[in-house]
């Protein structure tokens, strides 16, 4: 195995987040989702990585030609780069370099094609971009993973739960500003996704130098305004 293949299993969960697997090979790999959790939690680890990188985005109509155009393209840089001898590649890892030879030429396409002009659009029509920032909070309890993503157009942050621990307590969310003072988000579920509004007087501090902190708190609250436990897990809020 050449220093740049993924090890097959870590390949196979992240081939599988992608979509990447067909046939028998996709097969085998949702069976094992089936039966080995740790291969399912690498999968669900994959997915949450590259959630951000698909949400937010409005649906665009492509011009016409455009898969014309990215056959072109990919047939062009396949002539420039394309050895005079070519040693095969393990499977894994020709799916990984094609998928980005591949992506690399689209996302160039796709780019041109915003701006490209078209019959049925004369012109480019700028697309609003949302204020999206993305936390990943982590701790000192073993497997527990939490990862929030705040979309300003709608002032919601969605909040990924994993690895929480069976307790008598609850987990509670937090933003910690550079003031130092935590403001509360709101109780979370203790797996999957928890949707939480934020409130209009808490969605100022939603910059980089705020955190997203988690406490376990009693069922009752003794102080809505202020932690009443330590901090089990971390992680600050950056903009994408």
């Amino acid at each position: 195995m050449s220093g740049d293949a993924m090890p097959e299993r870590p390949a196979m969960a992240a081939e599988l987040a992608l979509g990447l697997l067909e046939g028998t090979e996709r097969a085998a790999a949702l069976r094992l989702v089936l039966s080995d959790p740790g291969f399912a939690a690498e999968v669900d680890e994959w997915r949450v990585r590259l959630a951000p990188l698909y949400d937010g985005f409005a649906e665009i109509a492509p011009p016409q030609g455009l898969m014309d155009l990215i056959d072109q393209a990919i047939d062009a840089e396949a002539a420039v780069a394309m050895p005079t001898t070519v040693a095969p590649l393990p499977a894994a890892q020709g799916r990984w370099k094609m998928a980005t030879f591949a992506a690399s030429a689209i996302a160039a396409i796709l780019a041109l094609a915003l701006v490209w002009p078209s019959p049925q659009n004369p012109g480019p029509v700028p697309q609003p971009s949302p204020d999206v920032a993305v936390a990943q909070l982590t701790g000192p309890i073993d497997g527990l993973l939490l990862t929030a993503r705040y979309d300003s157009s709608t002032a919601e942050m969605l909040v990924r739960v994993e690895g929480m621990p069976v307790t008598e307590t609850e987990p509670e969310l937090w933003i910690v500003p550079a003031d130092g003072q935590p403001r509360r988000l709101g109780r979370l579920l203790r797996g999957g996704v928890t949707r939480i509004e934020v409130a209009e007087g808490h969605r100022q501090y939603i910059d980089q130098v705020s955190e997203l902190i988690l406490t376990m708190e009693p069922k009752v609250l003794p102080d809505p305004d202020r932690p009443s436990a330590p901090t089990v897990a971390q992680g600050r809020l950056q903009r994408i």
